[in-house]
């Protein structure tokens, strides 16, 4: 069972999730790139910090998800679609990312 979640309304709802999350991005020559980042919020966009590897991903397909896995305290995980908002240094760090829709997905 999934839930759309509005995109203005991602900070709150991820805040109650905590401020880690697994970036996901799709590497070209390979399997995809999972890596955990602490999240910030600014200005509307999600910036985390990710490797050397999976930011040459991101620099050939600037786009990826952000997700924050259930909890105790909550039985939904947030997935987060998110674009790259800007121009990704291939040797890692803080990488600044649009999403462009979101759900909280429970487990059939």
């Amino acid at each position: 069972m999934s839930m759309q979640v509005a995109i203005d309304e991602l900070p709150t709802v991820s805040a109650e999730y905590g401020p880690s999350a697994y970036v996901l991005v799709g590497a070209p020559d390979g399997p995809p790139r999972v890596t955990h980042s602490t999240v910030s919020w600014i200005d509307g966009e999600i910036e985390v910090a990710v490797g050397r590897r999976a930011a040459a991903a991101l620099a050939a397909n600037p786009t990826a998800c952000v997700l924050w896995p259930a909890t105790v305290d909550q039985s939904m995980s947030l997935i987060v679609d998110v674009a790259c908002a800007g121009a990704v240094d291939d040797d890692g760090g803080p990488v600044r990312l649009r999403p462009t829709g979101a759900v909280r997905h429970r487990p059939a």
